[in-house]
């Protein structure tokens, strides 16, 4: 029997692990079984008992999951779910091979050195970043310790993928729409069409520069960074995509920018990687620990939108009642914790972490740190005065008084 482990790579195109499981099967002759393990994080806590998934977390994660098994389905394979771990399905399953993406955080590599004993053959392969370790330019062990040396190395290497294209239906927004933040449904197509519909807005990518720090609407953002987290979409596609787009255009600084931000994101799963345990720790990867203590009611407050700032309030309710935030927001809601009232930055990222649809555990916790004081950001302090953000970016009002009552 060959196996795919589905993890963070859920889709069918431009995925290697599909790719090598069919081939290996059709070689072979054996069973092609595919499964998801939860490895009991619906159920589980994490830091101050904060839940790991929210309810709306992971009824996004049983969508996304019942669009991977309409599709396998297709083909005639089933979804298998675990509650458990993968572990525990490879120790009653056995298979002869195994295939499944590979993961850059603590937790998940654990898991994966302890494959080795139950599969003879194993196949691990590099979907969920656009590089992998091996073309980090200067290599994984002189990652730079802040981004923009990491940024201009690879933009020197002026790379390109040649991926097949696509045929994409347009898909209607979610009937059970999140409002404003986010009214798209989980799953490939859905990811695939948002990518065509926003590529091929005038006011979608070609204006992304300008429009990036807005904070109502759909088409300030991409919104791609759920399916991102998910893998229904692959990083190197949105890359190639806007090449493409840049290349027709003859140029964009505006499109440009939506690539600038896939490396942030690359670079932080690289930060992740190296830093292993590290990334969770108080003092992450200083020395020294920031000076946050826990005040259990402050932090509700700002859980509940109940604070004294009716911006941070208005970011907080957003994303309590959709499970998305603007980076614009999120960066502000981080800093009020962190500097306005003196919170350990952990119970912020543990958060996050719940609520979020587009969770992936290095942007989350090394963004965090970074505005922490912990991480990879060469400033000493990084505090966003949200009253000034709030005039700055929500001037008129419109974000505050969406949200708040």
């Amino acid at each position: 029997m060959i196996a795919w482990w589905l993890r963070h790579d859920r889709r069918l195109s431009d995925n290697a692990c599909w790719e090598f499981a069919l081939k290996e099967a059709a070689k072979t002759g054996e069973e092609l079984r595919v499964f998801f393990a939860w490895n009991r994080l619906h159920l589980d806590t994490g830091i101050g008992g904060i839940p790991r998934m929210s309810a709306r977390r992971i009824e996004w994660t049983q969508k996304d999951l019942q669009t991977m098994r309409t599709e396998l389905k297709k083909h005639g394979i089933a979804l298998e779910e675990t509650e458990g771990s993968a572990l525990d399905w490879l120790r009653t399953n056995r298979p002869s091979a195994l295939t499944y993406s590979f993961a850059v955080a603590h937790e998940e590599r654990q898991d994966e050195a302890q494959l080795r004993p139950l599969v003879a053959r194993i196949h691990g392969f590099w979907t969920h970043s656009i590089l992998e370790p091996e073309a980090i330019p200067g290599g994984l062990s002189r990652l730079p310790e802040v981004f923009t040396p990491f940024r201009h190395k690879v933009e020197r290497e002026n790379l390109r993928f040649e991926l097949p294209p696509l045929q994409v239906e347009p898909l209607p927004e979610s009937p059970a729409s999140t409002s404003q933040a986010f009214p798209f449904e989980p799953g490939e197509a859905s990811a695939l069409a948002r990518l065509g519909a926003y590529l091929n807005n005038p006011e979608g990518a070609a204006a992304y520069k300008t429009r990036r720090n807005g904070l109502l609407g759909t088409e300030y953002s991409t919104k791609f960074s759920p399916w991102l987290a998910s893998g229904a979409l692959s990083p190197r596609r949105i890359w190639q995509a806007c090449l493409n787009l840049e290349d027709s255009l003859g140029g964009s600084p505006e499109v440009e920018w939506i690539r600038v931000e896939l490396l942030w994101r690359e670079y932080f799963q690289w930060v992740a990687y190296r830093a292993g345990s590290r990334l969770f720790h108080k003092k992450g990867f200083r020395e020294q620990a920031p000076r946050a203590g826990f005040n259990a009611r402050a932090f509700q407050r700002w859980v509940e939108g109940q604070t004294g700032d009716d911006f941070v309030n208005a970011g907080m309710r957003e994303l309590a009642e959709t499970g998305y935030s603007s980076n614009r927001a999120r960066q502000n809601l981080a800093s009020y914790l962190i500097h306005d009232l003196g919170i350990d930055w952990r119970y912020g990222a543990a958060y996050f972490e719940s609520q979020l649809l587009d969770y992936d555990p290095a942007s989350n916790w090394a963004n965090w740190a970074y505005l922490a004081g912990v991480g990879n950001d060469p400033r000493p302090v990084r505090r966003f005065n949200t009253v000034k953000q709030a005039q700055d970016y929500d001037a008129n009002r419109a974000f505050r008084q969406a949200w708040l009552p």
